[in-house]
């Protein structure tokens, strides 16, 4: 269980950490459809925030391990296709295998965590 909840407490910070500056930057990044770049932005900094929850209580949100694995993930393959059709440089892949990393781990996190507090020995109160 510790793991789970230094693993997404982890991502979550680091996330937070590199994603808020982007709802400041549209000038510098010279969007072009802000309605995409703005959503997308916000929709990532609220899966940022889910992290962290989940890592206050790694067990009760285990079901939501899944979906982050999967928002992990999808950023992971998308950008390793976008590279090797052409269509972005060499850095996306470093910012790609950051979040491929936490993926594998949110994936591990799924399966060492309890499925109940029974199987959990934090809490031997818990009948």
């Amino acid at each position: 269980m510790k793991f789970a909840k230094w693993t997404f407490l982890i991502a979550g910070i680091i996330g937070l950490i590199s994603t808020i500056p982007l709802a400041f930057a549209e000038k510098i990044m010279l969007v072009q459809q802000p309605e995409f770049y703005y959503g997308f932005v916000f929709l990532d900094i609220c899966f940022q925030i889910v992290y962290i929850i989940i890592s206050t209580s790694p067990i009760r949100f285990r079901p939501m391990m899944i979906p982050s694995f999967i928002a992990k993930a999808s950023g992971t393959i998308a950008l390793t296709w976008l590279f090797f059709i052409g269509k972005v440089s060499f850095q996306w892949i470093a910012i790609a295998s950051i979040d491929g990393i936490f993926a594998i781990l949110f994936l591990i996190g799924f399966f060492v965590t309890p499925k109940d507090f029974k199987q959990n020995t934090d809490y031997p109160l818990v009948q």
